[in-house]
């Protein structure tokens, strides 16, 4: 009766009736019954998107190369095009069915809609190169396959050669799913290498880019063939470091990197970790990524800071004898030279 004499009251005051105000305290009540379920399943939509980067983390992704080629009538040449791609899945060995994941835009997805046909290839675990190459965003008339030895099947198809293996598709069907286009492949050769090499695989741990995580898998595994670790390669490890783990969070993971890496590889090295030119080319990478901020690959930020591939910079900033003394092989000196960028 209380509760009927107070909207009552309050009723005559505002000049609404009693059940004006029971409907409209209803509605309030359902609006704020609805915003708190949008909220909580916001955070529980938002939980599971994390977990489940999370989770994929943990699971290993074999690396393909997906290949494919036209020929152009108009330029009487071929339009031969390659990608790296993790998302590669059995999907049915009855037919033999398989499916690609291709980023949504891309070339490779507008060449396989005219071409509808293409090969992937499983990479060996010495091929890290090949993963970095077609991992790389390059324009639509740059040919990616100069320095990669392949052939041209009769279908127009272009075959890496010694390759884990190698599957020619022709397309059975492609849906658009988020930001992918997902592509099944009709298997109509397969082919797998004679030799016993363990096949190329990788976890999505990072923001890094596909490439750079196998560069980095593979490096931290010492996987990396040794005639691939050359002064561009030390140069894209420490920009993965610095931009993942700041200045001073990457520099134990480079130290360490580094003298895992030669350890594993002591019938090959010459000349060793040297504590000062690590250090020394820690801050100028620091530097660069410090004047040319969110680069978003490794290919850009070394396009805007050429000079990181002249192996003598070093000398701008330390004469010889201070540079190769015990002293500074051991523990970081600073130059005698030129003062090391802030």
């Amino acid at each position: 009766m209380k509760h009927v004499r107070l909207l009552s009251v309050i009723g005559k005051t505002f000049g609404i009736s009693e059940q004006g105000l029971v409907n409209g305290w209803v509605k309030r009540c359902c609006r704020c019954l609805s915003s708190g379920s949008s909220k909580s399943n916001f955070q529980r939509d938002s939980h599971t998107t994390e977990n489940y980067k999370k989770i994929m983390r943990k699971v290993p992704q074999s690396v393909v190369v997906v290949t494919a080629g036209e020929f152009d009538i108009l330029k009487d040449r071929w339009i031969k095009r390659g990608m790296t791609c993790t998302s590669f899945t059995n999907v049915s060995y009855q037919p033999p069915i398989v499916s690609i994941c291709i980023n949504n835009p891309s070339h490779m997805h507008e060449l396989l809609l005219r071409t509808q046909q293409f090969a992937i290839h499983v990479l060996k675990q010495n091929q890290v190169g090949y993963g970095l190459d077609f991992s790389k965003h390059i324009e639509t008339e740059e040919c990616q396959f100069k320095n990669i030895p392949h052939a041209l099947t009769n279908e127009g198809i272009p075959i890496i050669y010694d390759c884990a293996a190698v599957m020619e598709c022709r397309a059975h069907s492609v849906h658009t799913v988020g930001d992918h286009h997902v592509w099944y492949g009709s298997v109509f050769n397969a082919e797998i290498s004679e030799s016993e090499d363990n096949p190329l695989l990788y976890y999505i741990r990072s923001f890094r880019s596909v490439g750079d995580e196998i560069f980095i898998q593979a490096f931290e595994d010492a996987t990396l063939p040794f005639e691939d670790w050359t002064h561009e390669a030390h140069l894209r490890m420490a920009w993965n470091y610095i931009t993942e783990y700041g200045k001073e969070g990457a520099i134990p993971h480079i130290r360490l990197g580094i003298q895992n890496f030669n350890e594993q590889n002591k019938d090959k090295v010459k000349f060793g970790f040297h504590e000062t030119i690590t250090m020394f080319y820690i801050a100028e990478v620091a530097h660069a990524i410090k004047k040319s901020p969110g680069v978003p690959s490794f290919e850009e930020f070394l396009e805007r800071n050429r000079y990181l591939l002249d192996k003598t910079v070093i000398a701008q900033y330390y004469s010889h004898n201070h540079l190769y003394s015990d002293t500074a092989r051991h523990q970081f000196v600073q130059p005698d030279l030129k003062q090391l960028p802030s």
